[in-house]
């Protein structure tokens, strides 16, 4: 063990792991074990399990939480008003569409697979490019309290 990493490889004995290694890659998946149980979904499925209503612009859902965290799905149909969170420091992996994550006075390209993270205190806004709702994958530490969003600008 690593640092909380298992690395693991063929037993002492020569013996393969139980677990067998894909011929293909698999698909890219959420794999979180929270208290009420293990969450193993496709990204993809994340992405499209709500669609927002024509007169949403944003939604959010709870996908679990534990004692240090909280995850989230976060659709933006166009941008989100930028804002700040005083006491939650915040993880962010776009699922679907791209534009730019502005993170304090600056903005930057995102897309599917970026990961961004936003320091508690800090200026953030994303403005969604694509064309349809983009999708993420957010993680609030300590869990999001529904509360601590503070508008800025």
């Amino acid at each position: 063990m690593l640092g909380g990493l298992v690395l693991a490889g063929p037993s002492r004995t020569g013996e393969s792991p139980s677990e067998a290694v894909p011929a293909q890659p698999p698909s890219t998946v959420l794999d979180a074990l929270f208290p009420t149980g293990r969450d193993t979904r496709a990204l993809s499925a994340l992405a499209e399990a709500e669609k927002l209503a024509q007169s949403e612009s944003f939604r959010t859902r709870e996908v679990g939480r534990d004692a240090h965290t909280s995850h989230h799905i976060v659709w933006i149909r166009d941008r989100e008003i930028p804002h700040r969170h005083e006491r939650h420091d915040l993880l962010v992996v776009m699922l679907r569409g791209y534009g730019g994550m502005r993170l304090g006075k600056e903005e930057r390209p995102v897309g599917p697979g970026s990961i961004l993270y936003v320091p508690r205190g800090t200026m953030h806004t994303f403005r969604n490019a694509s064309g349809e709702p983009a999708a993420a994958y957010a993680i609030y530490v300590p869990p999001f309290d529904g509360i601590d969003r503070v508008t800025t600008e």
